[in-house]
């Protein structure tokens, strides 16, 4: 007897188990996981395209089916329904009927403006009426089966003196590729024709430095850029005969300059105290972009001075703000105000640099300190002139 219940609960184990491992694969309802399969996924325009909505039912029966272009319905499938089968009007959207199902639905006739994410939507039947959605993309091509799709540019913002890869991505189907030109605005500055030999071309174009073993049919590689190369760069697809289609993609670079160093903050005096006015003024390194400077006290802003920008050699700019703000009371709260300079150049770079604003009665004095980022830099130090000053009153 003891021996027969071991075996039971050894198989309502087993039972359990193999019931979890189902309910893994297949889900809640006994659905299995949905997916929507497009074919041809890139496809000429005006030919045909079938969408299969991939599932399996173990449980339920099928309650719906429907299909979207974007949050658009556009085809659905009711077996409880009389007809079974129903059309909603989408702009450009052609269903044959007579070959769409549960399963299926095939569009005719597709144009460019179908290019766009799809759906399907499976819904069981009661008591829970559980939902699964799967999407894909359709992308319609023009005549000769070409889309050029983006110009990827990387780094977008490159440091002068850098390297940048500039990535064509484009779709041929029906037709082999041509050739890919690439263009700093109007000028075309290299090619790739796979039918020439050599197959690459070089243009000559000022500042334009083309690694030829890092570049193909489907990227460019410029070496050592200069601020000349800031603008618009293209990528043009041309589709072999007998179309010859050809698609453009565009996108902008820009060439950049850091600081090579933190900002300085220059004061009017040494010695501050609650009522004093502060005059400051923050300088930047040479940059280009120039940055924008902004002063803080005790990491509040302080109301915006005089900003300047001045010339450099080599085509960069130095930045300048100076401030002017009287001091009260409740600056010295805390100690000594912190006075902080921020420098920053959109989401690229940022340093700050700060200095203490000791009173006059201060012992000892401690000189002006630069830090990047913050004031702990600045504690830091603090701290450690105080224990050598110590020592050294030991000492003696």
């Amino acid at each position: 007897m003891a021996g027969d219940l071991k075996r039971i609960k050894r198989h309502s184990y087993v039972l359990n188990a193999i019931l979890l491992f189902i309910s893994m694969i297949y889900g809640a309802g006994g659905l299995r996981t949905t997916e929507l399969r497009i074919m041809p996924r890139v496809v000429q325009r005006g030919r045909n395209v079938t969408m299969a909505c991939l599932y399996e039912l173990q449980d339920y029966g099928i309650y719906s089916v429907k299909w979207y272009k974007g949050t658009q319905e556009f085809y659905r499938y009711s077996p409880l329904e009389n007809p079974t089968t129903r059309v909603l009007p989408v702009n450009g959207i052609k269903v044959d009927r007579l070959r769409s199902n549960e399963t299926h639905v095939v569009i005719l006739r597709v144009v460019a403006s179908l290019s766009g994410n799809y759906s399907c939507e499976v819904i069981q039947n009661a008591p829970s009426y559980p939902h699964y959605m799967a999407s894909a993309r359709l992308d319609v091509v023009g005549v000769g089966g070409l889309r050029a799709t983006d110009l990827r540019i990387s780094p977008p913002v490159v440091q002068r003196g850098n390297d940048t890869t500039l990535a064509c991505l484009y779709e041929l189907t029906d037709a082999p590729l041509y050739s890919v030109k690439w263009y700093r605005g109007r000028h075309e500055f290299y090619r790739y024709s796979p039918t020439e030999n050599p197959t690459t071309k070089i243009f000559p174009f000022a500042g334009i430095n083309v690694d030829l073993a890092r570049s193909n049919q489907s990227q460019v590689v410029l070496t050592r850029v200069s601020f000349g190369l800031s603008g618009n760069f293209s990528c043009e697809v041309t589709a072999d005969a007998p179309s010859f289609a050809t698609s453009i993609v565009s996108n902008t670079m820009e060439v950049v300059a850091l600081p090579p160093s933190l900002p300085t903050i220059q004061t009017s005096q040494h010695y501050y105290i609650p009522g004093d006015v502060l005059r400051a003024n923050c300088s930047s390194g040479p940059s280009r972009p120039p940055p924008d400077l902004a002063f803080f006290i005790n990491d509040m802003p302080v109301t915006p001075g005089t900003h300047q920008v001045h010339p450099a050699p080599e085509g960069l700019f130095r930045s300048e703000l100076y401030v002017q703000i009287q001091l009260w009371p409740a600056h010295y709260e805390r100690g000594a105000p912190i006075l902080r300079c921020q420098s920053k150049i959109g989401d690229l770079y940022r340093d700050d640099a700060a200095v203490a604003l000791y009173s006059g009665n201060s012992d000892p004095k401690i000189e002006r300190v630069t830090s990047p980022g913050s004031a702990s830099n600045l504690q830091v130090c603090q701290f450690l002139l105080l224990i050598h000053i110590i020592v050294w009153a030991n000492n003696t």
